[in-house]
């Protein structure tokens, strides 16, 4: 059976990753001169171009392009999003720095920014899905909202906790190690959603954490980057979003944006919020707040 006339599922992992290469590359010259490069290049592609990787190997770009679709991507821009994910875990921030070092700024900048543009696009979706109207209800009504992280993955909830904490009383962000990270699980359950931000590379700690908060009967949203993700096991309501990881650092512009979209929409479910926010400005005033 051809590769084309089966419905592939999203590559897991390596192995899976190679098994299709393997497969694509026996389709042409061409396709088998573009999977072995891939093969011994992956690391390497997700902070390269198309028009970079078509030099490299000396192929035109419409040959990566339909490479990309033999392997039941919609693109190469959509093939090196689902690349990130299989090999997050393997980039340190050290093996990052080496590779790009190596790589020129022009290339590596339009890397980066094609994918955000790409990445910005999906929110669209996300927005319309089921699990993000289940968000905005549980970030709305739920009389306690705690927002949990660690590591780099907790450096966009000082930004949700300053806009959310405006919407609505009852929120509080818990930082690794402190006593009210301890304490959560004092929490009467029933009354908390947990808003758990994770990316790769993902912590330790804060899985081990959802995992206790989820069997004590808490209910769990995740903001976090795959269904392969290792939190999805431990929530209830999943928000998927894109990251790119083609610099030293994580880029979160997409995260961040859809936080600013979940706040939209949960201000639309607070009643007299109107009241709120101009009480807020009230004291603003009072206080001298801005120039």
């Amino acid at each position: 059976m051809k590769l084309s006339d089966t419905k592939i599922k999203e590559i897991k992992n390596k192995e899976e990753l190679l098994d299709r290469l393997m497969v694509v590359g026996k389709t042409s010259a061409v396709n088998k001169k573009i999977a072995m490069y891939v093969e011994k290049n992956y690391n390497s592609i997700v902070f390269m171009t198309a028009d970079k990787i078509s030099q490299e190997i000396g192929v035109s770009q419409g040959s990566i392009s339909r490479f990309c679709t033999k392997m039941k991507y919609r693109g190469y821009n959509d093939f090196l999003r689902y690349l990130q994910k299989i090999i997050s875990s393997e980039m340190t921030t050290s093996k990052r720095y080496s590779i790009l070092d190596k790589t020129d700024d022009n290339d590596k900048n339009l890397n980066i920014l094609n994918q955000e543009i790409n990445n910005l696009q999906e929110l669209q979706e996300l927005a319309q899905t089921e699990e993000y109207a289940q968000a905005v209800e549980l970030l709305a009504k739920k009389k306690r909202v705690f927002l949990m992280s660690n590591r780099m993955s907790a450096t966009i909830l000082p930004y949700m906790n300053y806009i959310l904490s405006k919407l609505r009383p009852g929120v509080s962000e818990l930082k690794y190690g402190s006593p009210e990270w301890e304490n959560i699980d004092l929490e009467p359950a029933e009354e908390v959603v947990i808003f758990a931000t994770i990316f790769p590379r993902y912590s330790r700690t804060l899985l081990e954490k959802t995992k206790r908060l989820k069997e004590r009967g808490f209910k769990i949203l995740a903001l976090t980057d795959s269904r392969l993700s290792p939190v999805i096991q431990h929530s209830d309501v999943a928000l998927i979003t894109p990251i790119t990881i083609s610099s030293v650092f994580d880029v979160y512009s997409t995260p961040l944006l859809l936080i600013n979209l979940l706040m939209r929409d949960v201000s639309k479910k607070i009643p007299n919020i109107n009241k709120r926010l101009d009480e807020i400005e009230k004291l603003n005033k009072s206080n001298g707040s801005f120039l």
